[in-house]
């Protein structure tokens, strides 16, 4: 069997995933939520290359699905990040876009992603900042850094306070996850390790810290602050945290008002999964609806926006591969919710897959800006 390649020491910000495996194997005695009835014409799959491996971020334009890679804390075996791209029927390979300018002998990762009104890409790099991919012509892409790289924030002193630091105590490299983007082209991109969320404004540029919360920060050198999300009325930005700082055990969702400088007055605990779950990317249902990629147990959480579950999905309609370590998700318009596998409790790198779940909800419609 092939197993993964997940740094369990010797890199900090690797120890989530050597965290995720040990839980992962006790929580397998656990019996799993029961199957949804699924439509068996519906067994879509992709899979994703051994190197980089790990998919992470995933976003759908037209008729192709775009998928993020590798993800943060493992080792890509010298291979550079790169973005995925498959067809959305068939889940047929058809480009790899591959990410230049990294320095592959050092750590790197490529995570969150998403798409503007104009189908440009963009796409959160641990060593890069967020970078635009646009196509000039079929197969040929351009990159260009829109924002970044990130800063590594050192630790607040209350003592000698500075204006650029982390509330996380321990003093963790940046550790850039997910990007959302609003209405008014503003991007907000999560910092995992620093319990920090930064703004970006239309066009790119610096990023600016928009919101430092203890609230973001993960346990020790555990994630924190992962997926981020648009609410469906645009006043507020939806944020999961792996594994809380407060208590490990819980993987937690928070509400924040989207205003031009939010205080821990804007923070609303939304949910709490209180069983090492360790909640990562999210959607926008319908209604409203949040679902919610939780990586250990593999399932999709449905939480209402104001708190609560509504259900949860374990089965991928394909049942050549399972759900094995879920990170991102992105709807399909048609009732069927894509679904990026890592495989962190298995190691199995067959797994590195695009998955399909029939959730039998299209989604919500967010119109995308066009940004300069």
């Amino acid at each position: 069997m092939t197993r993964s390649r997940v740094r369990l020491g010797g890199n900090r910000i690797g120890s989530f995933f050597g965290a995720a495996v040990a839980i992962a194997l006790v929580l397998q005695a656990q019996s799993p939520s029961a199957a949804p009835c699924h439509d068996h014409e519906k067994d879509f799959l992709a899979r994703v290359s051994d190197l980089p491996g790990y998919p992470d971020g995933i976003v759908l334009r037209k008729n192709r699905v775009y998928v993020a890679g590798p993800a943060l804390g493992v080792d890509a075996g010298g291979a550079p990040s790169e973005i995925a791209v498959f067809h959305e029927k068939t889940g047929k390979p058809l480009e790899t876009i591959p990410i230049q300018g990294e320095d592959v002998a050092a750590p790197h990762a490529l995570t969150g992603l998403t798409v503007d009104g104009n189908g440009r890409l963009y796409a959160v790099s641990s060593q890069l900042g967020v970078l635009r991919l646009s196509e000039k012509k079929h197969g040929m892409w351009q990159q260009s850094v829109y924002a970044g790289p990130f800063p590594d924030l050192p630790s607040c002193d209350p003592v000698n306070p500075v204006d650029l630091c982390s509330p996380n105590p321990y003093e963790l490299p940046p550790m850039p996850s997910d990007i959302a983007l609003a209405k008014d082209g503003y991007a907000y991109v999560t910092d995992a390790a620093q319990a920090t969320i930064y703004r970006i404004p239309p066009g790119g540029g610096t990023p600016e810290i928009w919101l430092r919360s203890a609230k973001l920060a993960g346990y020790y050198d555990l994630q924190g602050a992962r997926g981020i999300l648009v609410s469906a009325d645009g006043k507020s930005l939806y944020v999961t945290v792996a594994f809380s700082a407060g208590a490990a055990w819980e993987g937690r969702i928070y509400k924040i008002r989207r205003v031009v400088a939010p205080s821990e007055d804007d923070i609303t605990l939304v949910h709490v999964f209180s069983n090492f779950e360790a909640p990562a990317g999210l959607g926008l249902g319908e209604d409203g609806a949040l679902f919610v990629a939780l990586s250990i147990t593999n399932e999709i959480a449905v939480v209402k926006p104001t708190g609560g579950e509504l259900g949860r999905f374990s089965a991928a309609t394909n049942e050549e591969v399972p759900l094995d370590g879920p990170a991102h998700v992105a709807f399909d318009g048609k009732g069927g919710l894509y679904v990026t596998n890592q495989a962190i409790g298995s190691g199995v790198l067959d797994h590195f897959a695009v998955v399909e779940v029939d959730v039998k909800d299209r989604g919500h419609k967010n119109p995308q800006p066009k940004l300069p």
